[in-house]
């Protein structure tokens, strides 16, 4: 009976667990966001979540895991194993059939929701990266995805030569980088809305360029991050 006790209380249990983790990954995603790498500290963050900074470590772990999984439970929440490129509005983007202005769309909704609920906590990562080898690993990956997802979405667009696949690319990663989003959003205080237009029309113009044509206007000049 007592082991029939013990099953029964288990899923209870298992979802109080989840549900402290996820208060500790908010808490630690605001907490990073506004007062970034050297003002977030582990008693901070475990006051914010109502717990002991002995049950931040056991969830999740010291400082460095507790940005990681802050940073990846912003972008994925509770289902991290679908990429994002599978997922609503990116999946449009990504999807047989779509013309340059719909992925263009699908592509700057999808990258404007991300650094909504992610934007600052990436700079974070960024200006953390050499701190740690796994902080170093979770940055390096991201770009390195990023990158691709940017490459895929000009080859379904047209085939072009390598010399402009790659400026096109490289033209992409830097315009859909999370420090234009904070230059623009965070330092020049435009709206959510109006980044994402500006992105959608950027994006547009390089997804439109073929070999008679050179990437120029407002994608070539914008800031790098």
């Amino acid at each position: 009976m007592a082991e029939v006790k013990r099953r029964y209380h288990a899923p209870v249990r298992t979802e109080q667990a989840a549900q402290t983790r996820r208060r500790i990954l908010q808490a630690a995603a605001d907490a990073f966001a506004q007062r970034g790498w050297a003002g977030t500290t582990i008693a901070g963050v475990a006051r914010e979540a109502g717990v002991t900074a002995q049950a931040v470590h056991l969830s999740v772990g010291a400082k460095p895991a507790l940005l990681i999984s802050a940073i990846q439970h912003a972008v994925a929440g509770d289902q991290p194993d679908i990429p994002l490129i599978d997922r609503e509005p990116f999946r449009h983007a990504y999807a047989a059939g779509a013309d340059v202005q719909q992925r263009a769309a699908a592509f700057a909704a999808g990258t404007s929701q991300v650094y909504q609920r992610a934007g600052r906590l990436f700079l974070v990562l960024a200006h953390t990266a050499s701190l740690d080898p796994e902080l170093a690993a979770l940055w390096d990956g991201a770009r390195s995805a990023r990158l691709q997802d940017c490459q895929r979405l000009l080859d379904l667009t047209g085939r072009r030569s390598r010399p402009l696949r790659d400026r096109l690319t490289d033209l992409l990663f830097v315009q859909s980088g999370p420090g234009v989003h904070a230059d623009l959003v965070g330092d020049r205080h435009w709206s959510s809305d109006a980044y994402q237009c500006w992105l959608a029309g950027t994006v547009e113009t390089l997804l439109a360029c073929q070999e008679n044509a050179s990437p120029s206007g407002p994608a070539a000049k914008a800031p790098a991050d």
